[in-house]
């Protein structure tokens, strides 16, 4: 749990506008959101103010469940902003940009903001193509079983592949609390693989089942076995 303060101090560190929400986003994750409560409006509008560049600011997602706020999130910049309502409320599309690890929470404005040091992995260097390649694999098959077909995805040579696929592979927020976390592509790609090999049986079990319970009442057209 990052350190509490009732208001700004200063800080050798960047200080970001926190956004403390029921769930985790990864880098390059899209993530819509729909603004309605008043600290929130003045969180976005000094975020669209935008730098001296005017590219807008970005805002820090952190996981908080549990009357507990987790340390480690993921900044997010607005891409796009769809819906505009009258009485201020607004539907924004953001998109994961960088992890933090909060030092110290500021509570002076009326939203959070957060005195942050960012971080990225400890080993750049690319995990085994044959474990990559598996991940990708099965998240493919994870998709086909739930939606009933295939989403085929181009993944670029040096593209960090768990954090795409964690958007779509049925983590809980822990799960992809901890992946977030890790600082090893390695150690992420496991995690997933991991995850797939226990849920892929578990949702083949069930569309066995499915398909059972379907098949009954109906005529069967069945050639019998030989004892």
């Amino acid at each position: 749990m990052p350190e509490q303060s009732s208001s700004s101090k200063p800080s050798q560190r960047p200080t970001i506008p926190l956004f403390p929400l029921p769930l985790v986003v990864c880098p390059e994750e899209q993530l819509p959101l729909h603004i309605f409560e008043d600290r929130y409006k003045d969180m976005i509008a000094f975020c669209r103010k935008g730098d001296e560049q005017g590219m807008s600011l970005a805002f820090g997602v952190s996981l908080a469940t549990n009357n507990k706020l987790y340390n480690i999130g993921c900044t997010v910049r607005i891409e796009e902003v769809a819906t505009e309502y009258d009485d201020g409320r607004l539907d924004v599309i953001t998109t994961g940009e960088t992890r933090y690890k909060v030092h110290e929470v500021f509570s002076d404005k009326s939203y959070k903001e957060a005195a942050v040091e960012f971080f990225d992995d400890d080993d750049p260097a690319p995990p085994e193509f044959g474990l990559r390649q598996k991940a990708i694999t099965l998240h493919l098959k994870l998709v086909e079983l739930v939606k009933g077909k295939t989403d085929i995805e181009n993944y670029e040579p040096d593209e960090r592949a768990s954090f795409r696929i964690a958007h779509s592979s049925g983590l809980d927020v822990l799960q992809k609390q901890k992946l977030l976390e890790m600082t090893s592509e390695t150690k992420r790609l496991e995690l997933l693989l991991e995850h797939f090999e226990k849920v892929i049986p578990d949702i083949e079990r069930t569309e066995e089942i499915k398909r059972r319970v379907l098949s009954n009442g109906h005529f069967k057209n069945l050639r019998s076995t030989d004892f």
